[in-house]
């Protein structure tokens, strides 16, 4: 059953949702956070940097004691953030609380950072995720270090966020990410029959969205405030009769990639990375790149 995570850093819109949740039978399990939403609790007011990082380090502990399971906390990454400037920053969130995922993105820099932090057995959320090759290579990546150091333990698999309403803006059908994703991981190894990765549905604008994600048996999904009201306003009827087909007709599909025997018998972090570099492993995508610059300026609309 797909559990519900709340996309928020308003600690009383948690205690709303989990009081809705609870109302409907089902619970707000997590969260996520970033800059936009922490932002949004100093509204007019700018902070320098260190500032920035202490609150939301004192807005996620709060969130920690309304949740049960894992709540995300992002490094600041822009394109030009090295692999040691996020381990540093990972290292530091990750010591907050052990339900914390450090959230990543899925760069080179970015895995650069998580093969380090991995190994140190702190849990990530790779984010700003747009195609079945970033999906294929954070869950092979999880593959290789679990095997490196067979010793890890998680208490939850490690995320992968795909953006779907992201993708949908970009004219294709987002949840079909979703979907492949799903199929695609299945074919990983897992540890006492656990799996690897979670995929984390992420982007969430509407119920049509929360009904695909569901649809597709992802494990988590993590959407805004509005979203969970709207959907918690349903019926079981009504939830039934919510039309996916419709809302993505004018949307193009996503075809299913099937990684290529030569990127399934990477094993080692070494090839692995030589693949990103080479682009036989193409990690690129145009909205995250976009997504990186929307963190950047997002973050530098509320520092000094």
């Amino acid at each position: 059953m797909t559990k519900f995570l709340l996309d928020s850093g308003n600690t009383n819109e948690y205690k709303e949702l989990t009081k809705l949740a609870k109302s409907k039978g089902t619970e707000i399990w997590g969260a996520t956070t970033n800059p936009t939403l922490i932002a949004k609790n100093i509204t007019g007011k700018k902070l320098t940097q260190d500032e920035a990082f202490k609150l939301q380090k004192e807005i996620i502990l709060e969130i920690l004691s309304l949740v049960p399971g894992a709540v995300s906390a992002e490094v600041y990454a822009d394109k030009s953030t090295t692999a040691e400037e996020m381990i540093q920053q990972g290292e530091e969130i990750a010591t907050w609380n052990k339900r914390i995922y450090v959230k990543l993105p899925t760069t080179l820099a970015g895995f650069k950072a998580r093969t380090a932090l991995r190994q140190e057995n702190i849990s990530i959320n790779n984010t700003l995720v747009f195609s079945q090759q970033q999906i294929f290579a954070i869950t092979l990546h999880e593959q290789i270090v679990r095997q490196i150091n067979p010793y890890i333990q998680s208490t939850w698999p490690q995320f992968i966020s795909p953006f779907i309403g992201r993708l949908d803006d970009f004219g294709q059908r987002g949840y079909q990410i979703i979907d492949h994703g799903m199929k695609m991981k299945s074919k990983f190894l897992s540890l006492n029959n656990t799996p690897l990765t979670w995929i984390l549905s992420a982007s969430i604008r509407t119920p049509v969205h929360i009904k695909q994600t569901i649809n597709a048996n992802a494990e988590i999904i993590t959407a805004p405030g509005k979203a969970y009201r709207e959907w918690f306003a349903l019926t079981p009827q009504q939830i039934q009769e919510i039309d996916i087909t419709t809302y993505t007709k004018n949307l193009k599909d996503i075809p299913y990639w099937d990684p290529p025997l030569e990127l399934q018998k990477i094993t080692t972090v070494e090839e692995f990375t030589n693949a990103i570099q080479t682009n036989k492993l193409d990690i690129r995508h145009p909205l995250t790149d976009r997504g990186i610059d929307q963190f950047v300026a997002d973050w530098k609309a509320i520092l000094i």
